[in-house]
């Protein structure tokens, strides 16, 4: 049979050998050409199956995803081979004919070292995955943490191929690195359980990798044709600090995206030649368990009541700030601009953290300061919490029992001393981007009911003001996916909203290093222009507004207020790309009625509307112009008629 097996894979096999050297600045469409076949075979392969009666569906449209995806995706041909297992060698993988070669280099690290080279092997038998990755590596470095500061492989599934950015309680990661710097033990550090061997290697190292089909977080069973995401990744540490540069076998992933987007992955796809009846993927326990935790806490008895009687806060338009003494600023907001709101992001003061007893005073006073001159120039103001009123001791703030009576004490303050505002207030936004690493992509499970415990401290001062809640992960709409409405009538949810990420920040990183060199390469691998194809994935606003659904559905349920707290795109982004992005996405916004502040005003020129369009500098020493195109078009924005939902 396996030699059967290889025929079928070698024409497959021959195209994944054939994939170019790494050059950060020269990929095109036709470099990834040779697995457009591949690509579409595996589409066709699902239309047979389906012709046939069999089920043929790992995830939302598999086919079409498959379709859409060819030209610009690389798919490995996964073998099924029933008596698989570890056995310690290289040579034990001479049955394997398909390479997986990790060529392609993310654009924001340095140049590899002569001779560096990475490839893998992968099989599957009926219930386990199986990885060999070689590392061809002449300075090896473990020990180091994080991992990925390590010599270490960084393997990247997913089961469910959703192909966006989501994923159930982070299980898409896997960190294969050495236990000890001697490099004589192996660990597995993700979710996804997983077993790891040393191999030996001359010149380098090598690990196989062991990945069980039925766990807590997927269940699985391989068929002929069934696809999910895939990708393999290695992170090089040359000078015995920290990672140097990072290779990836995806060619669609240059800017180091993986840990998030599961869009730039590529494919396995399982050739078997026994027929075997289709089992979809399931989720694990883990999954519906984290699912239950998100969607957990205080919330209305009686949701379609909270409908019915809905108040509605004015819909507000304006800037983020950073800064308490700028009254100039909200003059310029208003009066050039049009805007009539203010985020007022809250940073510490002085030596110490501003929630400290000898600064919360002197921070009081300042921000009450702001808000009377947002309020002589007619500007609503929408206090923001920058940062975390506890001491974190390097931990997470989920792991600190202080921090939610922290986060009380900060906001009862700051609602006693700003009652007296109540029509310059517009909200008060209770953290910037809540974000549990350990539970990316996915909102932190505990922030729902501390938002709710923060919510019910100010109600003690105030029991009118509005109250903006941020869902997360990172302020991102995924948060919208399971959440149910806080017990309180008067909250308005919060998203921000930067996608693409590979477009509205294309080359950012890169301005802050002095090398002239990477600036230089940062320089040529920005360009990154909208509408098109991004990751693999066709960007324009109709897409654009289809991620939003998942917010647009909570509001059209619950009939309850949206706002963007931050939407921006890069000043060095193509011009046309940038203006056209900037009105597609404040069209989607106004035609919800939804408020919205641009990230930013007077802060960072690279954010900037005041400074030049299409120009990438070192550090973003942006000249300033009276208006750019992107500028224009936001003034635009800031002047369309309001829709009240």
């Amino acid at each position: 049979m396996l030699s059967r097996m290889r025929r079928i894979l070698a024409g497959v096999a021959a195209a994944l050998l054939a994939l170019p050297a790494a050059n950060a600045a020269a990929e095109t469409e036709k470099e990834l050409q040779p697995y457009a076949e591949a690509a579409a075979g595996a589409a066709a392969r699902y239309d047979a199956l389906k012709r046939k009666g069999g089920e043929a569906k790992c995830g939302p449209d598999l086919i079409g995803t498959l379709r859409e995806r060819a030209g610009k995706n690389i798919v490995y041909p996964l073998l099924y081979s029933p008596k698989k297992r570890m056995q310690g060698s290289v040579e034990s993988w001479n049955d394997i004919p398909a390479v997986g070669q990790l060529s392609f280099l993310n654009t924001s690290h340095a140049a590899l070292p002569p001779g560096l080279e990475a490839y893998f092997k992968a099989a599957v038998s009926d219930d386990t995955l199986y990885v060999l990755a070689v590392a061809k590596d002449s300075h090896v470095n473990f020990g180091f943490r994080p991992a990925y500061n390590s010599d270490c492989f960084e393997l990247f599934l997913d089961p469910f191929f959703t192909r966006d950015t989501r994923s159930d309680d982070s299980s898409m990661q896997l960190f294969i690195t050495a236990a000890d710097p001697a490099g004589k033990t192996f660990r597995s550090e993700g979710k996804i359980p997983a077993e790891a061997r040393p191999v030996p290697v001359e010149g380098g190292w090598g690990v196989e990798i062991a990945i069980p089909l039925d766990n807590a977080y997927f269940r699985l069973k391989p068929f002929d044709g069934l696809a999910f995401g895939f990708n393999l990744s290695y992170n090089n540490n040359d000078d015995g600090k920290a990672r140097n540069q990072k290779i990836t076998w995806s060619g669609l992933d240059r800017n180091d995206s993986s840990w998030n987007n599961p869009s730039v992955f590529g494919v396995m796809e399982v050739v078997r030649t026994d027929a075997q009846p289709v089992e979809p993927v399931r989720p694990g326990p883990a999954i519906e368990e984290n699912r239950r935790r998100r969607s957990a806490g205080e919330t209305f008895e009686d949701l379609g009541a909270l409908a019915r009687s809905r108040p509605s806060p004015a819909v507000v338009r304006g800037f983020m700030s950073g800064r308490l003494d700028n009254g100039r600023a909200f003059h310029d907001m208003a009066n050039d601009w049009g805007a009539n709101a203010v985020r007022l992001q809250l940073h510490g003061i002085g030596p110490k953290p501003t929630w400290t007893p000898e600064n919360y005073p002197v921070f009081l006073d300042r921000l009450e300061e702001a808000v009377k001159q947002a309020k002589a120039a007619g500007i609503k103001v929408i206090p923001v919490a920058f940062e975390v009123p506890c001491e974190l001791g390097g931990r997470e703030m989920w792991e600190v029992p202080g921090v939610e009576e922290g986060f009380k004490r900060y906001w009862r303050g700051i609602a006693e001393r700003l009652k007296p505002y109540a029509g310059t207030i517009w909200g008060y936004d209770l953290y910037n981007e809540p974000l549990g690493r350990s539970q990316l992509p996915y909102a932190p499970v505990e922030w729902r009911q501390m938002a709710v415990n923060i919510m019910k401290a100010i109600r003690e001062v105030d029991k009118d003001v509005w109250i903006i809640y941020e869902t997360g992960p990172g302020g991102g709409w995924r948060g919208f996916e399971d959440l149910k409405p806080l017990p309180d009538s008067r909250v308005i949810y919060s998203l921000h909203f930067y996608e693409p990420g590979a477009f509205t920040h294309q080359g950012i990183a890169a301005t802050q290093l002095q090398d002239p060199g990477l600036l230089a390469r940062a320089q040529e691998s920005t360009g990154v222009e909208y509408p098109a194809f991004i990751g693999g994935i066709r960007f324009d606003e109709a897409s654009l507004e289809r991620s939003l659904r998942p917010v647009i559905e909570f509001q059209e349920k619950y009939k309850v207020p949206i706002y963007v707290g931050e939407f921006s795109v890069i000043a060095w982004a193509p011009v046309d790309s940038a203006v056209r992005y900037l009105r597609d996405v404040t069209g989607i916004f106004n035609r919800h009625g939804w408020s919205w502040t641009y990230h930013a005003f007077r802060e960072y020129p690279g954010w900037s509307l005041e400074h030049e369009d299409g120009v990438v500098r070192k550090d973003a020493a942006l000249k300033p112009v009276r208006e750019s195109a992107r500028g224009k078009v936001m003034k635009e924005a800031f002047r369309a008629p309001v829709v009240n939902k």
